[in-house]
């Protein structure tokens, strides 16, 4: 932040930076970080947001679910889950994609979040048309945080 502060900055957290879990802290300090950045860097002119995305199903999601399936199967003394083809990788992205579908509360048919969902909010909070937004958390989940922080999986 450091660096990036001579402009803006945009930086990136996490829906988990809301909830209960431990995991969050890193999170929370990011969000908190950018606050705290906005008002040390707003007397400059500079503009510090921070985005915080539900579940995007990415390579790294499905590492951290296939390593929880792989942690359960051990557990239950099954042979560890062995990553597979492309078909299987296909299906677990699309089988979290309904999980994070299912989660959020905005229902519009056939709608995931994606990642190009999360780079067109950096670029709002980059453009003009955000001039005058500072130390906000844009949480982009479908409304996921909205009801369902306390019973966060």
């Amino acid at each position: 932040m450091k660096h990036a502060a001579r402009a803006m900055i945009v930086s990136v957290a996490s829906v988990a930076g809301m909830g209960p879990h431990a995991y969050t802290a890193s999170k929370h300090v990011l969000v908190g970080l950018t606050k705290n950045a906005a008002c040390e860097l707003g007397r400059h002119g500079i503009r510090v947001n921070c985005i915080s995305p539900f579940g995007v199903v990415t390579p790294m999601l499905l590492d951290a679910c296939r390593d929880k399936l792989q942690d359960k199967d051990h557990e239950d003394g099954a042979a560890a889950v062995e990553s597979g083809s492309e078909s299987e990788a296909a299906a677990a992205a699309d089988e979290q994609e309904e999980v994070v579908r299912g989660l959020a509360t905005l229902k519009l048919q056939g709608t995931t979040l994606r990642a190009s969902d999360i780079a067109e909010a950096a670029l709002f909070l980059a453009s003009d048309d955000s001039r005058y937004v500072s130390g906000h958390n844009l949480v982009v989940d479908g409304g996921f945080t909205v009801g369902k922080v306390p019973n966060m999986p």
